[in-house]
């Protein structure tokens, strides 16, 4: 799937540069950079989108991430010749308009939107490398018993982010099947391929999601971040 740079559109504002956009088979990738000392709150209104009032009190960094996000998932639409409004449900996760589906990422001033045209749920995660704190916490709350007996209870860097990344994508896929929170521990790693994680369920989630059922995540590294992908069919 050869990657297009796209120009930018009119419509961005100065803190995110110019997205750069996979596309193929009904499927659309839009990664971008976000400043966020360029950041301003007139952004919004200078983009034709409102302030929403969850994030009256919230930190500029958060307005400008939300921002960010929304700006390329209208983009993202805009490349299937769609528009509409993206709502936000009760969890805070996008209500997509009808027909298609799509999963919202960003970390460390990268963000990223992924929307495909069907039933099938998508889930993308960002990921910047962790640092060794980071990597310590992720051994501690994320990994399994299973993780472990695989990857060992000390993974390196790139694999404990990989591994928490793989998770929090396989997470947004799911969430719309499931409709409720679950943890780290109802996933664990069965393999490690060249281009990504496969994951298995360890616990049921329901009838429909019983465990033992399996997971291919997508994975690539750009410039000190992983991202992951996580699709699955209706």
């Amino acid at each position: 799937m050869a990657a297009i740079l796209a120009p930018s559109p009119d419509n961005l504002p100065a803190f995110v540069t110019a997205p750069e956009v996979t596309q193929r088979a009904g499927r659309c990738l839009i990664l971008a950079r976000y400043d966020l000392s360029l950041y301003r709150d007139g952004d919004f209104a200078a983009c034709g989108l409102a302030l929403p009032d969850f994030l009256s009190r919230a930190v500029p960094k958060r307005r400008a991430e939300f921002l960010a996000g929304r700006l390329l998932a209208r983009e993202a639409l805009a490349r299937f010749g769609r528009a509409g409004a993206i709502g936000r449900d009760a969890h805070g996760a996008p209500v997509w308009p009808e027909g298609v589906q799509g999963s919202i990422s960003h970390s460390h001033g990268t963000v990223g939107v992924w929307l495909g045209q069907g039933a099938a749920t998508l889930g993308l995660d960002l990921e910047a490398l962790a640092d060794p704190r980071a990597t310590r916490a992720i051994c501690h709350t994320v990994l399994t018993g299973g993780d472990r007996a695989l990857i060992g209870d000390s993974p390196d860097a790139a694999l404990a982010t990989a591994v928490f990344s793989a998770k929090e994508a396989l997470y947004k896929a799911l969430f719309p099947r499931i409709g409720r929170f679950f943890g780290f521990d109802h996933a664990e790693i069965v393999e490690i391929r060249a281009d990504g994680l496969a994951l298995r369920l360890a616990k049921p989630l329901s009838t429909d999601w019983p465990a033992g059922r399996g997971f291919s995540i997508a994975q690539h590294w750009r410039a000190g971040t992983v991202i992951s992908q996580c699709e699955i069919a209706p």
